[in-house]
């Protein structure tokens, strides 16, 4: 929202309704971000770790799609080696997790009981 800068160093703001518009938008993703967050504790506090890491791959996917065709931006040819390459990780290391919990090797629940606070109200078995 600078429009010029005089000699002294001072900025001049360009108005009111532009600084009003620039703080619009910083909230309006402040909240998105807000919101993110939050569903992702739901999600990890109401399915498997497993299911966090698939939405955590959509949601990657998702963005880079929307940033390309809304916001322009362009993705060059080592970029998109670099976001295939990470998703084959990401995916792999998902799909063994579900293997190895799927077989009983690694029990999802077990890693995270003992972080669990221990109440009569609480939903972990013992």
């Amino acid at each position: 929202a600078v429009v010029s800068t005089q000699s002294t160093g001072d900025f001049i703001l360009a108005g009111k309704a532009q600084s009003l518009h620039i703080l619009f938008i910083v909230a309006v993703g402040a909240s998105l971000a807000l919101g993110l967050t939050f569903s992702e504790y739901l999600l990890l506090g109401n399915t498997s770790s497993i299911t966090v890491s698939i939405c955590g791959i959509i949601k990657e996917i998702v963005i880079l799609v929307l940033a390309s065709t809304v916001g322009g931006d362009k993705l060059s040819a080592i970029n998109i080696s670099g976001l295939i390459v990470c998703l084959v990780g990401i995916s792999l290391h998902v799909y063994l997790k579900y293997q190895a919990t799927k077989f009983g090797e690694v029990e999802d629940s077990e890693q995270t009981e003992d972080l669990l606070p221990r109440d009569e109200h609480s939903t972990v078995r013992s």
